[in-house]
């Protein structure tokens, strides 16, 4: 699952980084990405605790969904 995890996180990443509606400009300036927001949702989910995720997949894809919404979403000015 960890190799899933990672995978979706660069495709999500990479989808972010590169499509023009998030380029940063003199409005948007907070729309800078970099690895540091990578490493930050990987570096949260091996804090998780084992004993709570241990065969629970839909909890361990749902901390996923919460660490890229704190890392990235919350910096978006638009749905």
């Amino acid at each position: 699952m960890s190799l899933k995890l990672v995978n979706a996180t660069m495709t999500v990443f990479l989808a972010i980084a590169n499509s023009a509606q998030f380029m940063p400009t003199a409005l948007k300036f907070h729309y800078q990405f970099n690895l540091r927001d990578f490493s930050k949702i990987v570096q949260n989910l091996m804090l998780a605790q084992p004993n709570h995720y241990k065969g629970n997949p839909l909890g361990i894809v749902r901390l996923w969904v919460h660490e890229c919404h704190r890392v990235w979403k919350d910096r978006f000015i638009t749905e």
